[in-house]
């Protein structure tokens, strides 16, 4: 049975156990406000690394913590007791715009629902929290960027400059919230 829960800063140490391992046959990039297919530029991305490279766990718990410490809300998907996903959702990052600043699922629960899950409740927060939009730097993998799509996502126009600054080979998003 999948359930999610909501979870404090002190989790923020379980991303370590999500394996975000994928072996990548798509990749796009946004040119002139077009989503393109582009060359794979890695294959194969392996676990997070336990080192303090730009794909290793301290860096993703590093860019986590702040975010909850300032009042996001960090979720865990949990298959009966297993850890199957964690996401990071701020409803109130930019009334009325909220921000999902980290999706994650772990490589033997992908397609169970978990990220669905995931969405589900992030988006259930933010709409509680009024906002009317929620705004997402998607990997530029086809899975990500397809299961965000498969959402009612779609190109944000103009990219939020902070979060576009942070991470500009992702694709950035937009959710409209009050759909139906």
């Amino acid at each position: 049975m999948l359930r999610v829960r909501h979870l404090d800063v002190s989790d923020v140490s379980l991303l370590a156990q999500i394996d975000r391992s994928e072996h990548v046959d798509v990749q796009y990039a946004v040119r002139d406000g077009q989503l393109v297919e582009v060359p794979v530029f890695m294959a194969d991305i392996p676990r997070w690394s336990d080192d303090d490279g730009e794909h290793s766990v301290t860096r993703i718990v590093e860019f986590s913590r702040p975010i909850v410490e300032g009042g996001a809300t960090l979720l865990g998907a949990y298959a009966d007791d297993e850890l199957a996903g964690l996401a990071i959702v701020d409803p109130t990052f930019e009334p009325p715009l909220a921000w999902l600043a980290l999706l994650h699922v772990s490589r033997p629960h992908r397609r169970t629902g978990a990220a669905t899950a995931l969405w589900a409740e992030a988006a259930r927060l933010s709409t509680d929290a009024d906002a009317t939009a929620m705004y997402v730097s998607a990997t530029p993998t086809g899975s990500a960027v397809g299961f965000y799509l498969s959402r009612g996502c779609r190109f944000a126009n103009p990219v939020h400059p902070v979060l576009f600054e942070h991470e500009p080979e992702d694709i950035h998003l937009v959710c409209d919230l009050r759909q139906p």
